[in-house]
């Protein structure tokens, strides 16, 4: 599971660089590499963690990790979305909005297979003996 969760975080990374081009539109006087820095914190959290052979920390954790990178990236591509058809920015670059959509959508492709995992996950949870501190 966690190699597909390794692969499958590529796609937030590509998202993440589309919604630079939605907020780099907007705030025109940042850099680019400011603009990238607060979008990276889903693929980040993911990826960290599913390079590691065994998780760092235990099903529950690893589970809230996921939400977070998915509750993180849909926020943050709902906000560029959003401000974007407000706010009808001028273009900077040669990098167009659509480019920008197409790769947001790709990297939203990755909630698949995030969330098979959170089901497998919450599947194994319940199925995981609980050891009371009375059995110890």
């Amino acid at each position: 599971m966690l190699s597909r969760l390794n692969v499958a975080s590529w796609g937030l990374l590509v998202g993440a660089f589309g919604q630079c081009v939605f907020y780099g539109n907007l705030f025109p006087r940042i850099p680019l590499w400011a603009v990238l820095v607060p979008l990276l914190p889903p693929w980040l959290a993911v990826y960290t963690i599913s390079f590691c052979r065994h998780p760092p920390c235990g099903p529950r954790q690893f589970r809230h990790c996921l939400i977070f990178a998915m509750s993180w990236y849909a926020a943050t591509a709902l906000a560029g979305e959003v401000l974007t058809d407000v706010l009808h920015p001028v273009l900077r670059g040669h990098l167009s909005l659509t480019l920008g959509r197409a790769l947001t959508l790709l990297g939203g492709l990755t909630f698949v297979v995030f969330a098979h995992a959170c089901f497998q996950i919450r599947q194994y949870e319940m199925k995981a003996p609980v050891i009371t501190e009375d059995k110890v």
